[in-house]
């Protein structure tokens, strides 16, 4: 009873915020990024009070593109305020949801699922089999709604500490790479070669990482079957 209340609540709050900034996410929608960049030097460090909960809804409810978001930020606050703050709106997002799905219960989820089974079944075998890699993977290449990859974890037998590891970390690959493909608009002089390559180092590391453990993991597995 105490979760469909704070549900409820927020589900309210969320839906408000919706309405009286409509206009902002119809802007979103049409991607265009001219207009925010006018309202951002109105407003400063304020314009935050609307993009981190536009960020946190978009990964509730897929609406716009959020490539627009971290384009918005790095052009009006730079490299590294740019990154810290998108990194803020999609991470609470990404947890936001993860525990609205987990907590509304065996009905909800079913309903769910009768509409995504195709996409959701296939999503909920590869994190169930793989787990934290697969979340940082999917995170990492957003070519998939982030709601359905949070909603996926939460129905899974995913403990939320590894849930938060692989979401902070495939967080931080995709703002990373969405920076980099949006990078003319943003980055001046040589600083474009020292991103990339700090981000093909970082890939590198997580890849090496991640394969690493998969790879122990799966020997013994191979050894059995061999033996």
């Amino acid at each position: 009873m105490k979760n469909l209340v704070s549900i409820s609540i927020m589900l309210i709050v969320l839906l408000l915020f919706v309405f009286f900034n409509w206009d902002w996410i119809m802007q979103l929608r049409s991607q265009d990024v001219t207009e925010f960049t006018e309202n951002v030097e109105e407003l400063g460090y304020g314009v935050l009070l609307i993009t981190i909960p536009l960020m946190m809804i978009q990964n509730i409810i897929t609406l716009f593109p959020i490539l627009i978001l971290i384009m918005l930020h790095f052009m009006s606050f730079g490299m590294i305020q740019g990154f810290l703050f998108s990194f803020i709106g999609t991470t609470l997002g990404t947890i936001l949801c993860f525990w609205l799905a987990r907590s509304m219960g065996e009905k909800w989820v079913n309903r769910f699922w009768a509409k995504k089974e195709k996409k959701f079944s296939k999503i909920l075998h590869l994190i169930s089999s793989y787990g934290v890699l697969m979340i940082v993977l999917l995170r990492s290449i957003p070519i998939m709604p982030s709601n359905l990859i949070s909603i996926s974890a939460a129905v899974s037998p995913m403990e939320m500490k590894p849930y938060l590891i692989s979401t902070v970390v495939g967080n931080i690959s995709m703002i990373w790479l969405l920076s980099l493909l949006s990078s003319f608009l943003w980055i001046e002089g040589n600083l474009y070669t020292s991103y990339l390559i700090g981000y093909l180092l970082f890939s590198v590391t997580i890849v090496g990482f991640y394969g690493i453990r998969f790879y122990r993991r799966l020997k013994p597995q191979v050894n059995d079957h061999s033996s």
